[in-house]
């Protein structure tokens, strides 16, 4: 009977092997559960506008007296300009008010597209006028950061940009293209 058992034993725990199997088979081939989970609901936010760029004034006026006498900070003088490449336009002469008998000379240099104009004396050049266009020479350089400055203390961008000192003898006067200067005019003060 024995015997009877262990056969009848045998194919039942060979099934029972075999729905175990099957039963790990399954639960690997399945993974965990899946649990749904209900996403928040994301709130529809208005698009940011982007900030709109500031149009520049029509014209600005600043009464600065340190950046009227300065724009170019250390300025550009004859000799310098000469050893730099620049070249003498013309020379006309020009009667020493102060000096009797004495005769002087007006000098206009072109450097790099600018010109600038001095008054030549014996004792020094002093400069009467400069017309920049090309800011790309040191001093050009330092010009524009003189007149992004004013821009700036007068409160934004401006079209047209005129600098002055306080007792309106030093002028500089600019015109600005896309926010940056694009020609500018010096007029130192002379007697």
């Amino acid at each position: 009977m024995e015997s009877a058992l262990l056969s009848f034993r045998k194919p039942a725990l060979a099934v029972l092997l075999l729905y175990a199997a099957l039963g790990l088979v399954s639960c690997e081939a399945k993974g965990p559960p899946a649990t749904v989970v209900a996403k928040p609901k994301q709130e529809r936010r208005q698009p940011v506008a982007a900030p709109q760029p500031v149009a520049p004034k029509a014209s600005c006026t600043l009464t600065n007296d340190t950046l009227a006498g300065q724009p170019f900070g250390m300025e550009p003088t004859v000799e310098e300009l000469l050893n730099s490449g620049a070249k003498i336009v013309s020379r006309k002469a020009f009667e020493n008010l102060h000096e009797a008998g004495q005769t002087d000379t007006i000098i206009t240099l072109q450097h790099q597209g600018n010109l600038f104009e001095f008054y030549h004396s014996p004792e020094k050049d002093l400069l009467r006028q400069a017309v920049i266009t090309n800011f790309k020479p040191a001093y050009g350089q330092r010009l524009r950061l003189t007149l992004n400055e004013s821009a700036r203390q007068s409160g934004g961008p401006c079209g047209q940009l005129r600098l002055r000192d306080t007792d309106h003898a030093n002028m500089v006067s600019a015109t600005f293209t896309a926010g940056q200067p694009s020609l500018a005019r010096v007029q130192p003060y002379l007697d």
